[in-house]
């Protein structure tokens, strides 16, 4: 490892330079108006992973292009394929910046620009680890790489074509850089994603706003029937109450409760920085485990009737809510969602209409066995690299493509990234510091020694 740590010393100015050409791309996915700056960037892409001695080419979508490359390797090595993405966030507000979000800025030890850590950051030390070893001479197994350009937005391009690239993508290991560290330090192995389906219910009443003195316990008030359906979906004690939500789900094993009962997070220091007890959820796990083990449905957002200042005796004709359901491995998306839309049709009182809606199927979760043997290879990497263990993490929230990824590639995910809390991704003056970057190519090439 002495080589490609000399190497990384020899070459760390000029990674900073292509690192900072890269984040000078506009690649905002959102918005059509940056379309030519997201296909610029990955023409850029193609060309820097060449100059590795990778065949790379960019496959052009109906909407953003997306760049894949594969080096053939050691035959007898397991096959990895990385995955990542060149777009970004939108950058407003942009008066909250520090410095301009593309004319990436180092400053005190953090490079700052928009795409600093998510993703472009967490990409390039992946690609900067990979020509240190190519330079070494490392024994590599057959390598390819597949960089996105619309994660930021819902991967449109990459959920219409994975049936047809699926011979192309396999592999053995699928390798994610998108995710963060609990401690500086420490890397995290994130062992778990939940799925996500969201929806819509509409509660109609009278046909207008009707006076609440003249017909007030008379007609029902379609906010009080939406707030009775609503407050049916839990039970006292935090659990889901919809018949079938929770069939398939995977119950957590012991071990899997010993590694998260071992996590370094601090509930107590958690409560304060919120402002509230974590009273949410199953009360038979703890805080932790209904965070990235147990299946949640909450209430997003919910309106109906008047909002303005002072009152207005009405009831209203229309009230609505906001759903989403984060899903855990064994549950089937499809099949949740028809549950729980069937549950509040079923449940709707007299006197109202009630219709459900704008259906949203982000994806199924994934959960890394606790034997996993891509764990196994990550652990020994960065005990070797780092001479500690890593943490590990059931991450609550959803990247809904590593599962549909995973399926099409015949790979098993593996995520081990170093985003911070302190890069404050998606928010003004994101960055990263060039401590994690290192940390991220030593982690990788520790990585490819190991496997």
């Amino acid at each position: 490892m002495v080589g490609v740590r000399r190497y990384f010393e020899s070459n760390s100015e000029r990674f900073i330079l292509e690192w900072k050409k890269f984040l000078g791309f506009r690649s905002i996915s959102a918005d059509p108006a940056y379309h030519h700056e997201c296909v610029k960037c990955a023409d850029w892409v193609r060309d820097h992973i060449s100059n590795l001695g990778f065949h790379a080419e960019v496959w052009k979508t109906a909407t953003k292009p997306l760049v894949f490359a594969e080096r053939k390797g050691n035959p007898s090595k397991a096959s990895v394929l990385f995955y990542g993405h060149y777009d970004v966030q939108p950058v407003d507000p942009l008066e909250l910046w520090t410095s301009e979000p593309f004319e990436a800025t180092l400053r005190d030890g953090r490079l700052y620009a928009r795409g600093a850590q998510d993703n472009k950051g967490q990409v390039f030390f992946f690609l900067k680890a990979l020509e240190a070893l190519i330079a070494e001479g490392a024994d590599l197994p057959t390598i390819k790489i597949l960089i996105e350009g619309e994660e930021e937005c819902g991967s449109e391009a990459m959920q219409s074509g994975l049936k047809g690239w699926g011979e192309r993508l396999q592999a053995d290991i699928l390798m994610v850089a998108d995710t963060g560290m609990l401690v500086p330090g420490v890397p995290t192995i994130t062992m778990g994603l939940r799925g996500i389906v969201e929806c819509e219910v509409r509660v109609y009443g009278p046909r207008m706003d009707i006076h609440s003195g003249v017909y007030g316990g008379v007609v029902l008030n379609p906010i009080q029937a939406l707030t009775r359906m609503l407050a049916s979906l839990h039970n006292a004690d935090g659990s889901i109450a919809v018949p079938g939500f929770y069939d398939g789900v995977q119950e957590p094993t012991a071990e899997e409760k010993a590694l998260v009962a071992d996590s370094p997070i601090n509930l107590k220091q958690l409560e304060e920085f919120l402002g509230v007890s974590l009273a949410g959820g199953e009360k038979r796990f703890s805080a932790l485990e209904r965070r990235g083990l147990r299946p949640t449905l909450e209430l997003n957002g919910i309106g109906g009737g008047y909002q303005g200042a002072g009152g207005k005796t009405v009831i209203p004709s229309f009230a609505m809510a906001k759903i989403s359901m984060r899903l855990v491995s064994g549950q089937q998306p499809q099949k949740t969602l028809s549950t729980v839309v069937k549950y509040l049709e079923q449940i709707a009182p007299e006197g109202v209409r009630v219709e459900v809606g704008d259906f949203r199927v982000g994806g199924a979760a994934f959960r890394l066995p606790a034997q996993s043997n891509v764990l196994q290879i990550a652990r020994r990497a960065i005990k070797s690299e780092f001479n500690v263990e890593p943490h590990c993490l059931w991450e609550g929230a959803s990247v809904p493509i590593i599962p549909a990824l995973a399926e099409a590639s015949g790979a098993e995910p593996l995520l081990v990234g170093f985003g911070m809390e302190e890069d404050k991704i998606h928010s003004p003056d994101e960055s990263f510091s060039l401590r994690q970057f290192e940390e991220g190519y030593r982690y990788v090439t520790a990585f490819f020694k190991v496997i």
